[in-house]
């Protein structure tokens, strides 16, 4: 790694630590209605250091729709002041601790899966596990057979999200996603399985769409081949973004938002400009998140908007 990555990294993670302060102007915006009884829901895994950050990100999405069911899924890092702050901000929102997490897992798991799976300490000792507990089995487990919106605290929508919205107010037909990558995708070729649909090295879990149900027999077939093959990838960054393509290759026509067209899911390492003018959704991932302060000045965009009305823009 070069010096100047090796700063950017300190530099990230610093900004990151102290996000909550930076992100402290959105708590002057005004409160955002949900709709708990909503058939789509919009999901986020969060920690404490992301908390104002997600509301941003909900505040963000919520203003070009607002017919969802709001779920935030704690990772154990949320105090009691978090909660009552997202609370707040982001009304009919549901919060689930990890204890619940754990507990729901347990008892809706058979115990032929469980013994396959990593443990609650590996959870707390690897990022990956946890990532793959919050986004996926949660998930799968807690709301099989709903829709869901999966989405990362550290998006921004920027426009209306037209294809999503369709999505929300339709009946549940396929799944969507966006690109990325997977330093894994070899692996998992490996394993047998098959990406006839979508491609896993181009897939990303940062925004994705997911309804219909993922059965017990399909969840052992993932996890069985994992844990034959090589345990040690569920210590692998992406595993859960992994499973997920593999779970949506199975099923017909997943829609990839970003051959919709160009920057629809536009990354943190694209221009201020490009972002403000072209992207639907800014995505900041951890490594150049507040890079040239893109992000920041984003937010700051977000804010006055929210302040002001304009929640139609583009």
């Amino acid at each position: 790694m070069t010096f100047i990555k090796k700063i950017s990294r300190i530099y990230n993670r610093y900004m990151q630590r102290n996000a909550n302060l930076l992100f402290r102007g959105i708590l002057s915006t005004a409160p955002m209605s949900t709709n708990p009884k909503a058939q789509t829901i919009l999901y986020c895994a969060l920690s404490k250091n992301a908390c104002r950050q997600y509301i941003a990100m909900a505040k963000s999405f919520l203003r070009f729709c607002s017919n969802v069911a709001v779920v935030v899924q704690d990772d154990g890092s949320l105090d009691v002041e978090q909660y009552k702050e997202i609370k707040n901000h982001i009304l009919g929102v549901k919060i689930y601790s990890k204890n619940e997490m754990f507990e729901y897992i347990q008892k809706q798991a058979e115990k032929e899966l469980l013994a396959l799976l990593p443990t609650e300490d590996e959870y707390q000792q690897w990022t990956s596990i946890k990532i793959m507990y919050l986004k996926f089995l949660n998930v799968v487990f807690r709301f099989n057979g709903r829709k869901v919106i999966i989405v990362d605290s550290d998006l921004l929508f920027l426009r209306p999200p037209r294809v999503i919205i369709d999505w929300v107010e339709s009946h549940y037909n396929s799944d969507f996603y966006g690109e990325g990558g997977n330093a894994k995708s070899k692996q998992f070729y490996d394993m047998g399985f098959s990406f006839d649909s979508l491609d896993i090295a181009n897939f990303s879990s940062g925004t994705i769409g997911v309804g219909g149900s993922v059965s017990k027999v399909q969840l052992l077939d993932i996890f069985k081949r994992i844990n034959e093959y090589d345990r040690e990838l569920y210590k692998a960054w992406e595993i859960e973004q992994a499973i997920w393509a593999v779970v949506m290759s199975q099923r017909p026509n997943p829609l990839n938002l970003d051959s919709l067209k160009d920057l629809y899911i536009g990354s943190g390492w694209k221009s201020y400009r490009r972002l403000k003018n072209e992207a639907i959704i800014a995505h900041f991932a951890g490594a150049v998140r507040f890079n040239n302060f893109r992000y920041l000045r984003l937010l700051s965009d977000l804010i006055l908007e929210l302040k002001h009305g304009f929640n139609t823009v583009g």
